[in-house]
């Protein structure tokens, strides 16, 4: 299948609807909200489902072909097609830190062709940047992004680390930081030019990740498990979206030196 499916036109208007979930969200988030638990305890609030519902009907009133995989109310059925387009969507990634009123959330929507990443829109409102793809490249707020191979580690040098990690050492002589969002934390390392962030380790689930992978890719940065396996996105599929072990974004040329940082 063709990644490179969509128009000008069409990426315009994923960037648009995806601001406008996002904007939609900081207004919700600037005032008083009911947070309830989900079967698994964790955070969601009025403004998940606003936000998904919103990206679904928009998506499906320009394509109606689409397959749609969701966070919430996510379907027993859900599975990546093969043979269709899969759209991704995780409404407000960070929810945890939404509900706490701080702006490390984003809203995250990848679009897969069949099980491939194919193109990626995760829009921070509360941070102000906006992460898309279009068929070739990767853009913040409309710069376009080239991950930087040779930053030096030193001590004001980043890492970024998930909220979920157990049983990984940190061996890093710079700073470990945890902003409460996958799909955001996984974006910044492609601005490593300017904030020095060379890595960030997570798990999670598949929805978390697909706004930025395509970010990731294109920017020329790299995404494999800890171990060094590339990742099968139609075995997290069948895993119930869950990935399968600890998996690094990475800007380094040699994934040795990756390795050595988070120590099992």
């Amino acid at each position: 299948m063709d990644k490179n499916f969509l128009s000008g036109n069409d990426i315009d208007f994923f960037v648009e609807i995806v601001k406008s979930a996002g904007d939609a969200a900081f207004r919700f988030q600037k005032n008083d909200m009911d947070i309830y638990r989900k079967d698994d305890r964790s955070i969601v609030t009025e403004a998940d489902f606003q936000s998904q519902k919103f990206l679904i009907e928009r998506i499906e009133s320009r394509f109606n072909d689409f397959n749609f995989i969701c966070e919430e109310n996510l379907s027993e059925t859900a599975t990546l097609s093969d043979d269709k387009i899969n759209v991704i969507i995780d409404p407000i990634d960070g929810t945890a830190m939404f509900s706490m009123h701080l702006p490390f959330w984003c809203v995250s929507v990848g679009i897969f062709a069949g099980i491939t990443p194919a193109y990626g829109f995760v829009y921070s409102p509360g941070c102000d940047l906006m992460f898309h793809t279009d068929n070739e490249s990767s853009y913040l707020n409309g710069r376009k992004l080239k991950v930087d191979r040779n930053t030096p580690i030193e001590k004001e040098t980043n890492i970024f680390y998930s909220s979920e990690i157990k049983g990984v050492k940190i061996n890093f002589p710079g700073k470990a930081r945890n902003l409460g969002s996958t799909a955001l934390h996984a974006c910044l390392t492609t601005d490593n030019r300017r904030n020095r962030l060379i890595a960030f380790i997570g798990k999670s689930y598949l929805w978390d990740w697909a706004g930025a992978i395509p970010v990731v890719e294109k920017a020329g940065g790299r995404l494999r498990y800890l171990d060094g396996r590339e990742i099968d996105y139609g075995r997290i599929a069948s895993n119930g979206f869950e990935l399968e072990d600890y998996a690094v974004v990475n800007n380094c040329d040699d994934f040795e030196i990756v390795k050595s940082i988070f120590q099992r």
